[in-house]
């Protein structure tokens, strides 16, 4: 119960308050259970980039939640990229991928991650459906290559 919980508020911080036009692409490293859980929200607000949520969970379980920096595009290892900057001035590449997974590197290769579509929705009939979220893969690769990608 007490994952559930933290679950709950894990949904609550990756999604900010919703509006009309907007869509998210949400992607996990691991699943929720996993002690080294990352993901991504990736928003497009009125079809433009928008928010950029970085969560990963703490060695006592709780989740930290921050915003990240959309720097443009760029080429890493031949394959078009996204830059993200985070508050500590890490730059990471996001790479989608046409298995509908994303590469997540840094530039000199100590940092690099594959992440997965993460579905948000009801789970064994608990929960709510959340109508902005990137119905599937497919369409969560879609939305970044069409906006962050340009």
């Amino acid at each position: 119960m007490k994952t559930m919980y933290r679950l709950i508020i894990f949904l609550v911080l990756l999604l900010p308050a919703t509006s009309f036009g907007q869509r998210v692409a949400n992607f996990a490293y691991k699943t929720f259970n996993a002690e080294d859980f990352e993901a991504y929200g990736f928003w497009v607000t009125g079809n433009e980039v928008g928010d950029i949520n970085y969560s990963y969970k703490t060695p006592e379980g709780d989740i930290k939640t921050m915003k990240l920096q959309y720097e443009g595009t760029e080429m890493l290892s031949g394959e078009k990229a996204f830059k993200v900057l985070f508050p500590n001035n890490l730059r990471l590449y996001i790479v989608p991928r046409i298995n509908n997974t994303l590469k997540v590197a840094s530039l000199d290769g100590t940092y690099s991650k594959v992440f997965r579509w993460l579905y948000e929705g009801p789970v064994e009939g608990r929960g709510t459906f959340c109508e902005v979220c990137a119905g599937n893969a497919q369409e969560a690769t879609k939305l970044l290559r069409t906006y962050y990608l340009k």
